[in-house]
């Protein structure tokens, strides 16, 4: 790969003291990722698009770009949404470590929307797993994995990874559970 970088017409950009560039750049459009205009990233993108839709897609960005004000409301709704039912501190840790915000209406990049708005999604989907798994263990089980993250409670829960840990563990003994249950 390295040997075609120096052919490379490229557009330098500037890092701030994070190492993160001070500018986002614009993607030309044979750069730019087939989905990536109407909001779809690789890892949500549901269905394939003709390649004719993508190039017609990113062609029309002007139309789109007259869209934006509308979806970005739209998913900060969204977003907000999450904050009942994730819980403040779950809430705020997410808008604080991934969009380094207070409120998600700060937010003016849509890329960082959709971001927080799969972090949301992600928190949402363990917080269902970690009820099933208490359904099978009992709140005891859950007690002692908090007391052994040094937690009085699920309130105290601010991050993904704290989360996972939790869920994990919780599932694990749930298994146990199970198969000791049907004498696996």
């Amino acid at each position: 790969m390295g040997r075609y970088l120096y052919y490379f017409d490229g557009v330098w950009v500037d890092l701030d003291e994070r190492k993160q560039p001070k500018t986002a750049l614009k993607l030309f459009g044979w750069a730019t990722p087939e989905g990536w205009r109407e909001g779809l990233r690789p890892q949500l993108i549901a269905g394939a698009h003709s390649g004719a839709a993508a190039s017609a897609s990113v062609d029309s960005g002007s139309s789109q770009d007259q869209q934006q004000p509308a979806k970005s409301a739209e998913l900060v709704c969204q977003i907000e949404a999450f904050e009942k039912s994730l819980g403040k501190s779950l809430y705020r840790g997410l808008l604080k470590r991934v969009a380094r915000v207070g409120r998600p209406s700060q937010i003016q990049d849509m890329a960082l929307l959709r971001k927080l708005l799969a972090h949301l999604q992600g928190a949402e989907r363990g917080l269902r797993r970690l009820e099933t798994a208490v359904g099978i263990t009992g709140p005891e089980a859950l007690a002692r994995i908090l007391k052994s993250l040094k937690l009085d409670s699920m309130e105290r829960i601010d991050n993904l990874e704290t989360l996972k840990e939790i869920v994990l563990n919780l599932e694990e003994i749930a298994a146990a559970a199970l198969c000791k249950a049907t004498d696996c």
